[in-house]
């Protein structure tokens, strides 16, 4: 028996590495879609109410087999107890089909399968007060993501 010596056994670790590369047997590095960007800021106080909500994601996302919503919050001065009645409601419907009436969104405007910016189209005629964005996005390397925020719209001089 031949004792292994220290440069084969580099050598073949080498090759066992790159025919895994080669195969695909190892997933790409650093792989999802995360928020990078939105238009409204999480936690921003707005004057008025936008005509969307703009979602900018770190990779592109395969739109149509993701869930992007808006909904109305009750109001609350806290931001704290604002952003946990926030988590709730999103662990209740984020997932949930038919819930359109309940919606501040109006759909997604999109018009292509994958993208890393996504809109989501607010309704006409939405009362001021607390928002909450939310989302669950499948990546074009297949990882799921989640997550919300919080935005406020309030007209100068209300509080």
């Amino acid at each position: 028996m031949v004792p292994w010596k220290p440069s084969c056994l580099a050598a073949a670790l080498l090759l066992v590495t790159t025919v895994g590369m080669w195969l695909g047997l190892t997933p790409p590095a650093g792989a999802h879609a995360f928020l990078s960007g939105s238009d409204p800021a999480p936690e921003a106080v707005l004057d008025d109410l936008p005509g969307a909500v703009r979602l900018s994601f770190s990779e592109p996302v395969e739109v149509n087999a993701s869930l992007f919503k808006v909904y109305p919050l009750a109001a609350d001065d806290d931001l704290l107890r604002l952003k946990a009645a926030a988590g709730q409601l999103v662990s209740r419907v984020l997932r949930q089909r038919g819930d359109e009436d309940q919606r501040a969104d109006a759909g997604v405007a999109a018009d292509r399968g994958a993208s890393s910016e996504i809109q989501i189209l607010l309704k006409e005629g939405l009362a001021p007060g607390p928002y909450v964005v939310m989302w669950r996005v499948l990546s074009v390397d297949t990882h799921v993501t989640e997550g919300f925020f919080v935005f406020i719209v309030q007209p100068a001089g209300e509080e």
